[in-house]
């Protein structure tokens, strides 16, 4: 985390003017904003402290007028890919259900408050097309289009906090949710969904190690319901002063990830006790942030900002760990998979006399690093069916088996995205390479031996000249299981399969080939 010049932070002052205040500020505020994340009051549900002139404690319609004038004067300071991140909730005024997520949509998207024609002569009220966001004249037929000029919503999500306020009122279910509503000033807003995409598996489901082909090697892209409870008083500081309504660090940050990047400006023009501020910081963003109630701006300074920039020291790292983990796992099942499945294609094939018993083994070799890598999308995999001496292996039809595994189903064949470099050689031959040390199918001092059909649980751990020995000795065949052969790989992985019934450590004596045949899928 970097130093932040003075002119960012937090400013008690009124949103109201937050344009006026930043012009004294700074040089030049065209293009300062680059992303907004705010929640502004909830009409006047909440009093906020006894500040004259507070954004709520008015009419429902003069709410709006101030809403809209805030909102504008972000959009006068926003960057073109700059995103506005609104979160707020529906609520009940004297019986009538108040849809203040939507009205406010409605203020933002005709910041110009377009209502009459502007044609010279007409001047008749228009008519908004709900489905388009366009205006049109029934007179002249003049069609407008505001959004050219305002925010634009571009999706709608869905924050389960597991409870907000009113908890609960007659006639209405308990109220869990509250809405997040994202707004784009043009369509080439920044939007980086590799960001935040999710790297708990337990998240996966049941399918995820049977069918690695379709899972992104980077994670999970995350649904829009997101579910993140509130923060409990006394998570970022003491009880007093404690602001109603903090964010939960966690919605912060995937927010911040997916639309900003690294030295860029977050704004919060309702900043509460700044939570939105701080996170931002600590990642290495500059915040600016607006607040009237200085009771909240002393509580940001003196416990949310230090307790917040601490946290996120030890954390950002295991982030990353987590994703390079990710990264290896599905790559290495990938691999693993398709390399039994070409066996079973290859002793399969009607037009070759191979058997099973031809290929002693199989090995694996990738680079780690490649694999890990984010920017690599087709990381190469070198693979190699070692088979008895008397077999011809210039005469395996290793093309025409990887042929067959080209299919319509998005789960076969080249789905995988794996440079694959397949050869065949007999046992003697892959020896005499490795003793020459011209082999390169290990790429590690270790190797693992995966037994029957297993593509995700290595049954045993080897040192290289130990697994060399066992090649002399032929040891390779007391690893043999039915018909499958040992595969031996430098890609050590152990994921437990969510389809097993019993211990990943004894499922291996319950091998099937049928499991991976080619029309398993």
């Amino acid at each position: 985390m970097s130093d932040i010049p003075d002119c960012f932070g937090i400013y008690h002052h009124n949103a109201k003017q937050l344009q006026s205040r930043l012009e004294d500020e700074f040089d030049e505020t065209d293009n300062l904003v680059d992303a907004i994340i705010t929640s502004p009051p909830y009409a006047d549900l909440i009093k906020y402290g006894d500040h004259e002139d507070q954004v709520g404690q008015q009419a429902y319609e003069a709410f709006m007028d101030d809403i809209r004038g805030i909102f504008k004067q972000c959009y006068s300071i926003a960057s073109e890919d700059a995103t506005l991140w609104i979160i707020t909730d529906t609520y009940r005024k004297d019986g009538h259900f108040v849809r203040l997520p939507f009205d406010i949509a409605d203020e933002i998207e005709n910041l110009p408050q377009l209502t009459i024609c502007q044609n010279d002569g007409c001047g008749a009220l228009l008519n908004k097309n709900r489905e388009t966001g366009r205006f049109h004249c029934p007179e002249c037929g003049e069609e407008y289009d505001p959004t050219s000029d305002s925010w634009r919503m571009q999706d709608h999500i869905i924050w389960n906090k597991q409870r907000t306020r009113p908890w609960r009122q007659k006639g209405q279910l308990r109220n869990v949710y509250e809405h997040i509503s994202m707004f784009s000033k043009s369509d080439t807003y920044t939007y980086d969904i590799d960001n935040i995409r999710i790297t708990d598996t337990e998240e996966y489901g049941r399918w995820w190690v049977d069918y690695p082909e379709r899972y992104n090697p980077s994670g999970m892209v995350p649904g829009n319901v997101w579910e993140y409870p509130i923060p409990k008083q006394g998570d970022y500081g003491p009880k007093v002063s404690f602001h109603p309504s903090p964010f939960p660090r966690e919605l912060v940050e995937r927010i911040l990830k997916l639309s900003t990047t690294e030295g860029d400006v977050v704004l919060d023009p309702f900043a509460g006790v700044g939570t939105t501020l701080a996170i931002a910081e600590g990642l290495d963003r500059k915040p600016l942030g607006f607040e009237l109630n200085e009771d909240y701006v002393d509580y940001y300074r003196d416990h949310v900002r230090p307790n917040i920039l601490e946290e996120m020291r030890y954390t950002q790292d295991t982030l990353t760990d987590e994703q390079a983990e990710l990264r290896k796992t599905i790559w290495s099942l990938r691999v693993h998979k398709y390399v039994l499945k070409l066996f079973t294609q290859l002793v399969g094939m009607e037009a070759t006399d191979i058997v099973d018993e031809d290929i002693e083994f199989i090995t694996v070799a990738a680079e780690e690093s490649a694999l890990i890598d984010p920017s690599n999308t087709s990381p190469r995999a070198e693979i190699r069916y070692v088979c008895r001496d008397s077999v011809d292996t210039k005469g395996l039809p290793i093309e025409t088996a990887r042929d067959g595994l080209i299919s319509d189903n998005p789960g076969s064949g080249d789905y995988y995205e794996v440079d694959f470099q397949i050869e065949a050689e007999t046992v003697s031959s892959h020896l005499e390479n490795m003793q020459a040390h011209r082999d390169t199918a290990y790429r590690s001092s270790d190797v693992y031996l995966y037994l029957g059909n297993q593509h995700h649980w290595y049954d045993q751990k080897k040192p290289l000249e130990v697994w060399i020995d066992d090649i002399k000795q032929q040891q390779w065949r007391h690893h043999r299981i039915r018909n499958w052969p040992p595969l031996v790989s430098n890609l050590g992985i152990r994921v437990h399969n969510p389809m097993e019934d019993t211990d990943p450590d004894m499922s291996v004596q319950q091998a099937d080939i049928r499991q991976y045949s080619s029309d398993s899928e």
